[in-house]
């Protein structure tokens, strides 16, 4: 796959809010069972990239979320940072596979 066919998506978070972005995988129509998968948020903030959640593969089938607590973003000089989502399906020491990049928009609060 080259760069230019792995898809690109903007997301936002306000700075010092709790954010959950939940995400569902398929494979053509069907849903991927991510049981054993790793999946990694990896910015180019290392203080904002984080290890996904896999959601219980036989009720929420291909489901897995990224969480932000206030405490990720408050302090934060980014504003805008770029990331990819990483599926590792045999874990970390297999193979990287990027399914998706993008950036992460830092919301600043109005004072």
């Amino acid at each position: 796959m080259s760069c230019s066919d792995i898809p690109e998506y903007d997301l936002s978070v306000y700075q010092g809010d709790d954010k959950t972005f939940l995400f569902r995988h398929r494979v053509g129509e069907d849903l991927l069972d991510l049981t054993n998968y790793t999946i990694t948020f990896e910015c180019a903030n290392t203080a904002l990239s984080r290890e996904a959640i896999v959601a219980d593969q036989v009720t929420n089938k291909g489901e897995y979320s990224v969480v932000f607590v206030p405490a990720d973003t408050e302090n934060t000089d980014s504003s805008r940072v770029k990331f990819e989502v990483v599926f590792w399906p045999t874990g970390l020491a297999g193979v990287k596979n990027t399914k998706y990049t993008g950036t992460l928009k830092i919301v600043q609060e109005v004072v």
